[in-house]
């Protein structure tokens, strides 16, 4: 009798690895994931010991302008997710908000108001003391609720948007014609395209969650924060990435060429390079003062 002569298994495969973009995005959208499950969840829950039974869900939705050509929204300090989206079905803009609130403190609402031609939305918020007893519990005080502005799709691209907020996440699904962030504590990852953009942050890292088309000029500016983005097609014809403490990450089309500056604890070009002005493509400075930099092609075809 022969014994069969058992072949040894293939060796195990590691899984590809993520870029720090890639991880960025994953995480903010989980953020985003976990945001949406503590808003349908905790109004149903009964009171605990952390006091959940003092908090409930508090909604409003209101209808945009939709001649709007300029808007601002000023979320503040109120703790949100927010997702500016497009849908080619809606008929008008809308902004409608989701947030956990104390029982014991006035409601959250929108407000829509009017200045000059720009279209205002905040958030008549209760005092950030109603949720100081939170503070243990980090994922409820970061993300509490969540914001979505729903734009046409022709209106989206033609509208200039500045968002202020200081604590939460910031993701844009659309075409938009201009994008301002101005922020402290939160995330931004983009999707979609502008003709221009301009982040600033303190504590929140940016990346793009696939390529994102930005045709004149992008900004992001961070203390400390990564940067990571992924351009489609053209690369906008001046970019800036400058952070303090973070990595940056700028991935570019082909073929260039680009006039780079690059400069951090380690540094790493690889696109095609001139120092002629006239022939450049594209203007890109990248710089970190305690971080890694990589300027790199994106490989699409």
């Amino acid at each position: 009798m022969t014994t069969p002569t058992l072949s040894a298994p293939p060796p195990a495969t590691e899984p590809p690895q993520l870029s720090p973009g890639g991880r960025t995005a994953i995480r903010a959208i989980l953020v985003l994931a976990a945001a949406l499950l503590v808003v349908g969840c905790v109004a149903g829950l009964g009171a605990t010991s952390w006091g959940i039974g003092s908090l409930r869900v508090a909604a409003d939705e209101k209808v945009l302008p939709a001649d709007a050509r300029t808007l601002v929204l000023d979320v503040g300090d109120v703790p949100a997710a927010v997702r500016i989206v497009a849908d080619r079905d809606a008929r008008e803009p809308r902004v409608r908000m989701r947030v956990l609130n104390s029982s014991r403190s006035d409601d959250r609402n929108l407000v829509v108001s009017r200045d000059g031609a720009a279209t205002r939305v905040t958030i008549d918020a209760a005092p950030a003391s109603s949720l100081t007893r939170w503070e243990a519990a980090p994922l409820l005080v970061d993300s509490a609720g969540e914001i979505t502005v729903t734009l046409p799709p022709e209106q989206a691209r033609q509208l200039s948007l500045t968002v202020y907020q200081n604590r939460g996440m910031l993701l844009t699904e659309t075409d938009l014609d201009q994008l301002d962030v101005k922020g402290t504590n939160g995330d931004v990852v983009l999707g979609g395209g502008a003709r221009r953009v301009e982040i600033h942050t303190r504590k929140g890292d940016v990346a793009s969650h696939g390529p994102v088309s930005v045709t004149e000029s992008f900004v992001a500016e961070s203390v400390d924060g990564d940067l990571s983005v992924d351009f489609a097609d053209v690369a906008p014809q001046t970019l800036r990435a400058v952070t303090s403490t973070g990595d940056i990450t700028v991935s570019l089309p082909q073929p260039g060429p680009y006039l780079v500056n690059a400069s951090g604890d380690s540094s790493s070009v690889r696109v095609p390079q001139t120092n002629d002005p006239a022939r450049a493509v594209a203007t890109v400075t990248a710089r970190s003062d305690v971080g890694d930099v990589a300027v790199e092609s994106s490989h699409r075809r």
